[in-house]
């Protein structure tokens, strides 16, 4: 091959990137508008279908029909794409694009990006505008169109979701690259040709070319965000249970040149942990033990190894920031966990950037590129023979960088690493570009652009720096902070005012904007709390009919105790396991009320409370099992605490929490509910420890604060209100507490009875006093009110064989004869269809610690777990029998 070894550029090809192709309407798509139906067909010109499809306005269902639309009187618009069908408010809409800017052609494939978008409703316009939620569609639609101009593109030929080498290897679409999967799934399993329906993704394409001594080289610059995980900045972080992890995208590096296409991944992608940033000072949290991070993150990597061969981590934050060193230290604490099972394959390389570019000198990161050098040339690139179509080498590796957002840093990084790339890649075909630059291209990046020449490294920084600014916007509403640098090569005075304002603004978004945008992709990729596809819902529901048939299950024990330990102080010192915790469970829930009972306590919060707790509970159940931490979390003196045998810590995934404040205006009484829900295996289990209103007349506002929280808890107004399943769609729901539900007898005899109870006991008449407690329960007011009450109906309880739990005068057996002696520490559970559970038992320790006395129940719950292939094929079933 011959030595190329000068650079001219084509005189036309000098403005190519400044350029803006005027936004047309490919009226690929037409859309005949009849009362009962869409009908759409194709122009047979970019997309060649012989039928028309067909779309019932009553009920969804899609078919293709031979012949022409019907000839009757009615309205036609022409579209350049066609989306699928989306819900707003459970109202469905065609989703077409309208307009689209044409960016590029790649293999004779045009490749459009959506300029604008329209909805067609399945039902009428004017019963839907007079309907009750009109104005929130209306709202809704508004932000999706914004959302959807923002970096979306399709072809009609080109599969974007696919890189070079996947493409060639003819893999299917990449469905966590496919933005509007959500939209089409329905319809592809109504078996209608693949080709009405344009696949977008979300992300940056763009494209120069220029000539190196007469021949052309094209370079294309793609990068594509994954669905999954996907959000705004700061709803949006770190990996959540299925390895996702936010902000993922992946840049393709394309070049065609000297009849050879080449091709270079990388990807970005947030910290893989569990952590977020919230509220206005940004405070960042690590959500999830070392330990239940390990699955998840194992996830995440085996992902991309199959993708990619090899992974090298670049990890560019700083350890001298608190929050940066949280994260990279539960990064690397991951790193350390999996090193075994993923020995050889994953490496770590730590970077700080802002301390080794300090002074913004930026050149200062060359030496990490050479570094990487060997690995570079090692995972090589992908290459093909245009004329013989054979694939000459392929990638064995990928760089996989981040920063705080997987932005600025990162892109910067990638940046150099391309260039890397460029260099090697071209010397293979031929060209010499270090001796045409007479420098290091990777140093040439760093030059002041106003002196370089040579048009490439000018394009070349320019297209990467507009990558850098697409991918920005898409998560934070601001282009890149370091566009600057990446642009110029040097951070001057204008460059650290732009630097200041994008994060002025970046914090303004955070708190006041990011709530829509995170609305609008949550309706788009079907996880909106609103929105639930009818079709879809149908499936869901038969599908429970028939766990059976694609499921296996297994018998989980669960401890479950409840405590209100009166504001005391418990040494660490205390033996639990001998006082409590008197079984070894699968899985111990700890729910403690009142941990702190002073106004201050309660203003100030109780942290201090639950740390001490969580210490003494795991140096206790050390002592019993291998227990891991699964979650702990506090709300107002009230603690709930879980843990779970070590063998559990890959089956218990997707542990959220919420809480709820019950008490006076719900903000200065101590009452109220913490909530933590998680799947074991496939079964999802939800923990609610509450402390509801005292008072012997106090049962209705008891009886509203469990409607509260039962509407209320996973339902909260949020960003974005992401969809979650509510109490009552979990499979089990254990509710325990102080619940401080009462008898309704006066004092004295409630004692009078306590007392005979004992005699009895004392005196084995076992039938006698198990009698005196049935007597007394009649005047419970849980067992008098279950059946008229809506939330405690879907509740069960054991028989209460232990005498009432409150209240106890100070350190001792004696009843407080000011109050009446009731069962207010309970614990209840409830179950949906298909589940079983059983108490194997339920009692109340004889501990004086406080006014209330602590009560245990040993539960066992039976646990689903679903097998993927018997999950689909009765999924293609039902739609068969449905069709």
């Amino acid at each position: 091959m011959q030595l190329l070894t000068s650079l001219t550029i084509n005189a036309e090809s000098k403005n190519t990137q400044a350029k803006s192709t005027k936004t047309q309407n490919t009226q690929t798509f037409k859309v005949h508008f009849y009362p009962k139906q869409y009908i759409i067909e194709t122009n047979q010109k970019t997309i060649t279908i012989d039928k028309h499809l067909i779309i019932d306005r009553d009920n969804g269902n899609l078919y293709e029909k031979d012949g022409p639309p019907p000839q009757s009187e009615h309205q036609q618009m022409a579209f350049s794409a066609f989306l699928g069908t989306i819900y707003i408010l459970d109202k469905p809409f065609l989703l077409l694009v309208e307009d689209a800017e044409l960016i590029c052609t790649i293999d004779e494939q045009d490749i459009f990006q959506i300029a604008s978008v329209a909805f067609l409703p399945y039902e009428p316009n004017e019963k839907i505008m007079q309907s009750a939620k009109a104005n929130e569609i209306l709202k809704m639609i508004g932000h999706l169109r914004k959302l959807l101009v923002m970096g979306f593109y399709f072809s009609y030929g080109y599969d974007l979701t696919l890189s070079k080498v996947k493409q060639k290897i003819e893999e299917k679409t990449e469905e966590k690259f496919l933005w509007n999967l959500n939209l089409i799934r329905n319809h592809l399993k109504q078996q209608i040709d693949r080709k009405w329906l344009t696949n977008i993704i979300q992300g940056f394409i763009n494209y120069f070319y220029l000539y190196i001594n007469g021949k052309k080289l094209d370079f294309y610059l793609m990068s594509r965000r994954s669905s999954k995980r996907a959000g705004t900045r700061y709803n949006a972080r770190g990996i959540d249970d299925d390895g996702n992890v936010a902000n993922f995208v992946e840049t393709e590096q394309i070049i065609y040149y000297n009849n050879h296409c080449c091709s270079h991944l990388q990807v970005r992608g947030s910290v893989p942990i569990f952590w977020n940033q919230r509220g206005l000072l940004t405070e960042t949290k690590l959500m999830r033990s070392a330990e239940l991070t390990k699955s998840a993150y194992k996830k995440h990597f085996k992902g991309l190894l199959e993708d990619y061969s090899r992974v090298i981590c670049l990890n560019l934050m700083a350890k001298k920031k608190s929050a940066e060193q949280m994260v990279t230290e539960g990064f690397e604490e991951q790193v350390k966990l999996n090193s075994d099972e993923l020995i050889g394959n994953v490496k770590y390389e730590w970077f700080d950037f802002h301390h080794e570019c300090k002074n913004n000198d930026f050149s200062q990161s060359n030496p990490l590129v050479r570094k990487l050098m060997e690995h570079i040339k090692n995972f090589g690139f992908y290459l093909e023979d245009l004329k013989t179509k054979k694939v000459l080498s392929v990638q064995h590796g990928i760089f996989r960088t981040n920063c705080m957002d997987c932005l600025d840093r990162t892109n910067f990084i990638q940046t150099k690493i391309a260039m890397s790339v460029f260099d090697i890649s071209t010397k293979q075909l031929g060209v010499d570009f270090q001796n045409l630059l007479k420098m290091s291209p990777i140093e040439a990046l760093d030059e002041d652009s106003s002196k370089i020449t040579n048009y490439f490294i000018q394009y070349f920084k320019n297209i990467w720096a507009d990558n850098g600014d697409m991918l920005s916007i898409q998560y934070t509403g601001t282009g890149s902070t370091h566009t600057n640098i990446t642009r110029t090569g040097q951070r001057d005075i204008t460059g650290s005012l732009d630097h200041g304002t994008k994060s002025l603004i970046r914090f303004v978004n955070q708190n006041f904007g990011d709530n829509d945008k995170q609305e609008a992709i949550d309706i788009l990729l079907g996880n909106h709390a609103d929105i639930t596809a009818s079709y879809s819902k149908q499936i869901d529901e038969k599908l429970k009919s028939r766990f059976q048939d694609f499921c296996s299950f297994s018998d989980r024990s669960i401890l479950v105790v409840t405590w209100n330990v009166g504001g005391q102080t418990v040494s660490q010192s205390y033996d639990l396991n001998k006082q409590i915790i008197d079984y070894a469970a699968d899985i111990i829930v700890i729910g403690l009320q009142e941990m702190v009972t002073s106004g201050t306590g309660l203003v100030v919060g109780s942290s201090q409370y639950l740390q001490d707790w969580d210490k003494l509970i795991a140096s206790n159940l050390r002592q019993k099992d291998k227990y891991i931490y699964i979650k702990s979390k506090e709300l107002l003196g009230i603690g709930l605490f879980i843990y779970a045998k070590e063998r559990f810590q890959d089956r218990i995934t997707k542990v959220s929490y919420d809480t709820i404040k019950l008490g006076f205006l719900g903000q200065i009484a101590n009452k109220g509910a913490v909530v933590i829900k998680m799947l074991i295996d496939d079964t999802l289990i939800c923990f609610i420890n509450c402390h509801l209103e005292h008072g012997q007349k106090s049962l209705s506002t008891r009886l509203q604060s469990l409607k509260d929280i039962h509407q209320n808890i996973f339902n909260q107004i949020g960003i974005g209100k992401k969809k979650e399943e509510k109490i009552e769609q979990c499979d089990y729901r254990i509710l325990f507490g102080d619940l401080n539900f009462r008898i309704n007898l006066e004092a004295d005899k409630v004692i009078t009875s306590t007392q005979r109870h004992k005699l009895f006991i004392d005196q084995s008449r076992i039938h006698e006093a198990k009698e005196t407690l049935q007597n007394l329960q009649k005047y419970d007011e849980i067992i008098s009110n279950r059946e008229q009450n809506q939330y405690l109906k879907q509740y069960k309880e054991s028989d209460i064989n232990f005498l009432p739990t409150y209240k106890f005068e100070p350190y001792s057996n004696i009843y407080d004869k000011l109050r009446t002696p009731s069962w207010t520490d309970r614990i209840l559970v409830g179950q949906n269809e298909h589940c079983e559970h059983k108490y194997q038992y339920y009692k109340c320790h004889d501990i004086n610690y406080s006014d209330h006395r602590p009560v245990s129940a040993l539960i066992n719950v039976r646990t689903r777990k679903e097998i993927a292939e018997k999950k689909a094929e009765v999924i293609q079933s039902i739609y068969k029998n449905e069709s």
